[in-house]
């Protein structure tokens, strides 16, 4: 098959590069897998221009903004097309999202509809807002299996809520139905007219500061970071039909750029999974033929066991990122290509939000990544290191904050222009560059070593966790008088722990399991701590503010001590409908 060959044309909209994915890989490909699912290119597109022509019908024009409430399911993706499709903005939410976080996304971008699933529903209530409710089973395949997997999701669903005191509620199906009979009727969409420059999607993170803010993402950006992965992989020899893992969620810029989009302008299969579970991911691996895999380190740790005994000699693609990817990781990784004779390295990446997910990539050809080593920058970007909170370049080889220029940048926080100048800012030789807030130093072969993040936010599972949002959640908790988020050692990964100093009247052998009660109620479930420590005083700093980088340490310190205990994975093996069952009903 030719190599992959985009033009500018291609990068203009995400649409538009979506239809060189279509004519590559022809009508009667498989676009998405969900669940054994085959979705065929014909019939994706017509339910893109469906949702499209719908969406024009309820009022939703150029520019105006609709947000993805939904996991990597395969009415989000259609969505996404359909939004960019007549020119409007895609506000991506995470699905578990806390109600108070989903009203401040919709209130902020004044998103006139949302799409949602049943376990979220309820959670836009009260907004003045379209909701257009998807059902999780709704692309189940028609098989026995299926029947019993959309059954068993509607038992386990029946006890969530609708949303109340909004628009109006409306099908996935009828809504489909809406825009098909409008097509059927003699209306033509408009011309697809999306320009470069436009924002195509707006991803939430907290920046270089920690506060939770919109990424604007363009266009341009999102098809460049696609088409470089896709050329700096493999030369654009991709084949129609290679197996993608959709895994990474489609609500952030790795997940949305890599793992859906690129695989589906090159005419790919992207293969859908909305929740990880191990053994599940493993099936999906060998059911699809996955050849390309990208994955946080805590996805490739926990699936470890499972390619110990697999044929890894077609794999095309494993690369790590979202978080440190350490240097044990890397090696047992690669012993496994090498066992099976590919050439192919488990590569790491490095990347944020405001450079639309990935910035860098480990060289191919290295069968032996130095702790923290991160690469080099993709295509024609380019990187300067500066000294913290200037623009002034360090000399060769010494540590500072890695800046960031070329096509992938964002458009600008939205609705914040100073947070926007805080990290865009313009250096001596006229460049715009983006300070990442995070401290490298780049060796002598021009590769960077990833040294820390000046920033406090923590990453668990992959997933962005915000000390201080946290903290002012807990904080209005009756029993609490200061508080401090941060985190522990827990088995691979990582998982919050509250330092907190109770007001009087309240029993300290007793708050704990009352404060963590609460956080699960509040809090996303990467927020919620797995426990809980009474302090007598908080340790401050100089300037009287909090000195979480002590507490840090201290409990550091104290893990180290702990022998940690491996615990065995049950798996349920006459049943995968209770190990579904157990999952969807875990919030």
């Amino acid at each position: 098959m030719a190599a992959l060959n985009y033009t500018e044309e291609d990068k203009r909209s995400l649409y538009q590069a979506l239809l060189y994915g279509r004519k590559r890989s022809g009508e009667w490909s498989v676009a998405m897998t969900y669940y054994h699912r085959r979705i065929f290119w014909w019939m994706f597109m017509k339910e893109v221009d469906a949702a499209a022509a719908a969406l024009l019908a309820r009022g939703i024009k150029k520019g105006d903004m609709v947000t993805i409430f939904m996991p990597n399911i395969p009415q989000s993706i259609i969505a996404l097309y359909a939004i960019n499709r007549i020119g409007a903005i895609a506000n991506m939410l995470h699905p578990l999202s806390t109600t108070e976080e989903a009203h401040y996304a919709i209130n902020l971008t004044e998103s006139k509809l949302v799409f949602t699933i049943e376990l979220n529903e309820e959670k836009v209530s009260d907004c003045d807002i379209q909701v257009i409710r998807c059902t999780t089973g709704k692309y189940f395949p028609y098989s026995p299996r299926g029947l019993i997997l959309k059954a068993g999701y509607a038992l386990a669903l029946r006890n969530n809520k609708p949303a109340h005191n909004v628009k109006s509620i409306t099908k996935w199906t009828d809504f489909l139905k809406e825009g098909r009979d409008k097509l059927r009727a003699g209306f033509e969409l408009p011309v697809e007219d999306g320009k470069p420059e436009d924002t195509a999607v707006i991803m939430y993170t907290g920046g270089t500061t920690g506060t939770s803010k919109g990424v604007m993402l363009s266009n341009y950006a999102v098809n460049t970071i696609s088409m470089q992965m896709l050329i700096e992989v493999g030369d654009g020899k991709t084949d129609v039909g290679d197996g993608f893992l959709a895994l990474l969620p489609i609500f952030h810029a790795f997940g949305l750029a890599v793992t859906v989009h690129a695989p589906l302008i090159s005419g790919m299969k992207a293969v859908l999974v909305p929740r990880f579970n191990p053994k599940g991911c493993f099936k999906e691996i060998k059911r699809e033929h996955i050849l390309f895999i990208a994955g946080v380190p805590a996805l490739f740790e926990r699936m470890y066991p499972y390619f110990q005994n697999y044929d890894l000699s077609d794999l095309k693609l494993m690369v790590s990122g979202g978080d440190r990817v350490p240097e044990t990781l890397i090696t047992k990784y690669n012993d496994l290509l090498k066992r099976d004779n590919n050439t192919v390295r488990f590569r790491a990446g490095y990347g944020l939000t405001e450079a639309c997910g990935t910035c860098t990539l480990s060289p191919n050809d290295m069968d032996f990544l130095p702790s923290g080593c991160i690469g080099k920058p993709l295509g024609d970007s380019r990187i300067c290191v500066v000294e913290p909170g200037t623009t002034t370049e360090v000399p060769q080889g010494e540590e500072g904050e890695l800046c960031f220029l070329g096509a992938t940048i964002m458009n600008g926080y939205y609705k914040n222009e100073e947070a926007t100048k805080a990290v865009l800012q313009k250096h001596p030789d006229g460049n715009t560059w983006l300070h990442t807030g995070d401290i490298v130093a780049i060796g002598d072969d021009g590769n960077i070593s990833f040294r820390s993040r000046y920033k406090r936010m923590i990453k668990i599972n992959g997933y962005n966790v915000y000390p201080s949002m946290i903290e002012e959640t807990m904080q209005k908790h009756p029993a609490i008088k200061q508080v401090c988020a941060v985190s522990t050692p827990y088995k691979k990964d990582r998982k919050i722990m509250l330092f907190v100093v109770i007001n009087e009247g309240f029993a300290p052998e007793k708050i704990d399991k009352e404060l963590i009660a609460y956080a699960r109620e509040n809090l996303n479930r990467w927020s919620v701590p797995v426990k809980v420590e009474v302090i007598d005083e908080m340790p401050m700093t100089k300037l009287s503010k909090v000195d979480y980088r002590f507490l840090e340490q201290q409990e550091l310190e104290r893990a180290k001590s702990v022998p940690v205990v491996e615990e065995e994975e049950i798996e349920v093996s006459n049943s995968e409908m209770k190990e579904l069952l157990k999952t969807i009903t875990k919030k």
